[in-house]
């Protein structure tokens, strides 16, 4: 990439996503803006902050502004390999090989949103390190390079857990969220009635932009 593709690109980025994002979500400047960075430099974030704070809504309203491949799961201790990596590949099963279907889900994705990320079982755990220190998804036989930008997650705080330190360092920009204050509120309020406004007259029914220039 030159550096008036570059350009080019940040700028578009500016004008279709992250403006954009900052005028719904107020008060979360910062959260929008520390995204796009993890995302431009192939970094993987960790959000931490309780619920209601609009984590997961960002993310995903940044993923489908930006385009291509996402996947995004909430994880809980009872979620198997399955769920996140894709289901085992039967016909490969019957000819003696351990392969994984994987259409579709997280080794397939260009961005992926891990909501409760430290709720993620040893199972899951030992392939999740692989993506995020290697970008290399391995689960049996299966060795593939994925096309993973970046892994982007939430918690609501972080365990003291030692067996999960590994998975934390994984994660090497870090942000933490709190609820708005009371000027912040306020802000939220301006913020919607600018918006209704601006659907009442008719610009809140045009489609919104995406930046569909791959950002690597």
């Amino acid at each position: 990439m030159n550096a008036r593709n570059a350009s080019d690109i940040a700028r578009r980025l500016r004008l279709e996503v992250i403006e954009p994002l900052q005028t719904v979500f107020a008060g979360r400047d910062d959260l929008i803006e520390l995204v796009a960075l993890a995302v431009c430099a192939g970094e993987n974030l960790l959000v931490v902050g309780p619920p209601g704070t609009a984590k997961s809504e960002i993310i995903a309203a940044f993923a489908e502004r930006i385009g291509g491949r996402y996947f995004e799961y909430l994880l809980t201790r009872f979620t198997v390999p399955s769920e996140v990596f894709g289901p085992m590949d039967l016909e490969a099963l019957r000819q003696g090989r351990v392969s994984t279907r994987t259409e579709g889900m997280l080794p397939d994705a260009e961005l992926v949103f891990l909501d409760e990320v430290f709720n993620a079982g040893s199972a899951i755990l030992n392939s999740l390190l692989g993506i995020l220190n290697e970008g290399v998804f391995r689960r049996g036989q299966d060795v593939r390079h994925t096309s993973i930008l970046s892994v982007l997650a939430a918690s609501n705080r972080i365990p003291d857990d030692p067996s999960l330190e590994a998975l934390k360092d994984r994660f090497s920009v870090r942000i933490e969220v709190e609820y708005l204050d009371d000027d912040g509120l306020g802000g939220l309020l301006d913020d919607g009635w600018r918006l209704e406004q601006a659907r009442l007259r008719g610009a809140g029914s045009a489609a919104a932009p995406t930046a569909s220039d791959r950002l690597d």
